[in-house]
């Protein structure tokens, strides 16, 4: 039974792009790292084709010459692929405050990795305060694997929006009616369009959100890495609320845009 009261996932907005990934890293201990069309956001990926006699705890490739202070930031969001099943921990995402990408400020410990499936993944910022000089992203190798191929794509910061104490969540299927004459009356259905939505709410702190606005969503059951819904959602209207004793709460409802990455664990 999942149960870890107070630690449970947030809701997230202004997204900062930190590496797009429409163009070639700079090559570590990869046999290549080149662009490729299989991409999820925009015309490209990354893509590192590692070999198969390459060790644990080694850089496989970085982008450097960046600009970045996120020590208003909370979580990186990216979409990774792997082309074998790695398990939580095996690769790493690393920012760092040098072009070399060789004393990383920050270890982001990548979840769980399905063969072949792109997959969207929050993570979590250790030292945010450290993080504001970010120069160089980098993608690293904690086990060996043998030989691989991971595909890197659309790397952002998110902040977090403070005060949030619940959410719900509703992902549902439409269905078509495809019933004819041979069907003798019983009703027979396709699988239509899905969709999902919700709502979220929590106490007032900071600017409220603007009805239309796009943010992302990482709905945690726990704080347990691959425990949540993640997805990026419209706010559809706001529910501001006020009592005797002066506290001032906010609700949400929210329209999820695209698709909705469901729990891996």
């Amino acid at each position: 039974m999942a149960h870890e009261s107070g630690k449970n996932g947030g809701v997230y907005s202004n997204s900062l792009l930190i590496e797009d990934c429409e163009d070639a890293w700079t090559v570590d201990n990869v046999t290549t790292c080149n662009t490729d069309a299989d991409a999820k956001v925009g015309a490209a990926s990354v893509k590192n084709v590692i070999p198969g006699a390459l060790g644990a705890n080694i850089l496989l490739s970085h982008e450097g010459s960046l600009t970045l202070d996120l020590t208003t930031y909370d979580m990186v969001i990216l979409w990774i692929k792997s082309s074998i099943t790695a398990a939580a921990n095996d690769n790493q995402i690393l920012l760092d405050d040098t072009d070399a990408c060789t004393s990383a400020i920050e270890f982001l410990q990548l979840p769980a990795l399905t063969l072949g499936v792109w997959t969207q993944v929050g993570l979590l910022l250790a030292t945010p305060a450290s993080d504001g000089s970010i120069v160089a992203v980098g993608l690293k190798q904690i086990a060996a694997l043998g030989a691989r191929d991971i595909f890197l794509d659309d790397i952002r910061a998110v902040q977090e929006i403070d005060g949030i104490k619940s959410w719900n969540l509703d992902s549902v299927a439409n269905t078509l009616d495809v019933t004819d004459f041979d069907d003798a009356g019983i009703k027979t259905f396709l699988p239509g369009c899905t969709e999902w939505s919700g709502s979220f709410e929590g106490y007032k702190e900071g600017i409220p959100l603007s009805i239309g606005a796009e943010v992302y969503l990482v709905l945690g059951e726990t704080s347990i890495a691959g425990q949540a819904w993640l997805g990026k959602a419209i706010i559809t209207a706001a529910h501001p609320t006020t009592s005797h004793d002066g506290i001032v709460s906010y609700g949400y409802d929210y329209q999820g845009t695209g698709s909705l990455q469901a729990p891996s664990i």
